[in-house]
């Protein structure tokens, strides 16, 4: 039976800690063992033991990571080419670096989505008890006056009174909600459903290409800092994105290797342009072209973040401002008619 996949936040931990170990002079061997002993987590512990188990039977670290099944295919063969190339260290490194950036575009997204929700939850609430317990009040008092509320406020009394008859299905379908919303933030296949609608929602596109360039980015300075040729590092980095129409251009990057360069195969398609294009230009002619991603890639990760929290800055008032605009709506309705009829006493 497969294993479960480590979280991006605990693929990041785990190579950062082998890393510090590696870097003091510790095998990768003895790095597990003493993981294993310190670590009581319930996800990571027995992944720890797989890879103690087969590294103690004398294989290397990559078939361990392998046979653990807790971690996915870019990391198995990135983890692969910095232990044949002898640069493991520096390969856990930006895995960790990497891992944590897919962590907070995660986090991210997870913040974007779960906000809004929470304050459409609460909108529905306080509509709920205005519409089921307060205007119930308010049409007693009119039929003491010996009247009854009409209108717009009439409507909305019917539907509070059929909510009321029907309250179960109501929070039914809270508590769905609820639990959708734990499963999509919660749950790693939920997330990837989630990161799935972000990125192919009409009003993130921007957004949304945005944080597949970090991906990509970043996963390209991986490998080309391991020694990977340039096609090589284009394949591995398109694993990581699931933005399709931008794997579309990557495609036709890479068929265009056979006559230009990457830098001015990337540019051409506009993959990259303005300050980003010129970088890349640069870490051609100097040979720094991992270092350049490197960059490229936390710039993004900036300018994404920084999106994210106004596009929450933008919705928070609207939010706000719809609910409030509803309650006043349903209280005018029926507080105007009601000092007609007690001005006319």
């Amino acid at each position: 039976m497969k294993k479960q996949q480590l979280t991006h936040s605990e693929i990041a931990s785990f190579s950062n800690q082998m890393a510090l170990l590696l870097h003091a002079g510790i095998s990768a061997y003895e790095g597990i063992s003493i993981m294993n002993e310190d670590d009581n987590t319930d996800t990571l512990k027995p992944i720890l033991n797989v890879l103690y188990k087969h590294l103690d039977q004398g294989e290397n670290f990559y078939q361990a990571i392998k046979a653990s099944q807790g971690f996915p295919d870019y990391y198995q063969k990135m983890v692969e080419i910095g232990e044949t190339s002898g640069r493991l260290e520096e390969v856990m490194q930006a895995l960790s670096v990497h891992y944590q950036r897919m962590h907070d575009n995660y986090e991210s997204i997870k913040s974007a989505f779960t906000y809004p929700l929470i304050m459409i939850v609460m909108m529905l609430g306080v509509m709920a008890v205005l519409i089921t317990q307060v205007l119930p009040i308010f049409n007693q008092v009119f039929q003491q006056l010996g009247s009854s509320i009409t209108g717009f406020s009439k409507v909305v009394l019917d539907l509070g009174q059929a909510l009321s008859s029907y309250s179960y299905i109501f929070m039914a379908l809270i508590i769905l909600v609820i639990l959708l919303a734990l499963y999509l933030t919660k749950n790693a296949h939920g997330q990837k459903i989630l990161y799935h609608f972000f990125t192919h929602w009409h009003f993130t596109k921007n957004l949304s290409l945005k944080l597949a360039l970090s991906q990509f980015t970043s996963g390209m300075a991986i490998a080309l800092s391991t020694g990977l040729d340039i096609d090589q590092s284009l394949d591995m980095a398109k694993e990581l994105i699931q933005h399709q129409d931008l794997k579309a251009t990557l495609s036709s990057v890479q068929d265009a290797l056979i006559e230009k360069d990457l830098a001015t195969s990337l540019v051409d398609h506009h993959v990259f342009n303005g300050m980003y294009a010129r970088l890349v230009k640069i870490g051609h002619k100097t040979g720094h072209m991992d270092e350049i991603m490197k960059k490229i890639a936390d710039q993004y990760d900036q300018e994404t973040n920084e999106r994210i929290l106004h596009l929450i800055s933008i919705i928070e008032p609207t939010l706000v401002a719809v609910l409030s605009i509803l309650v006043g709506i349903i209280l005018l309705s029926v507080m105007l008619p009601l000092i007609g009829i007690m001005s006319s006493l």
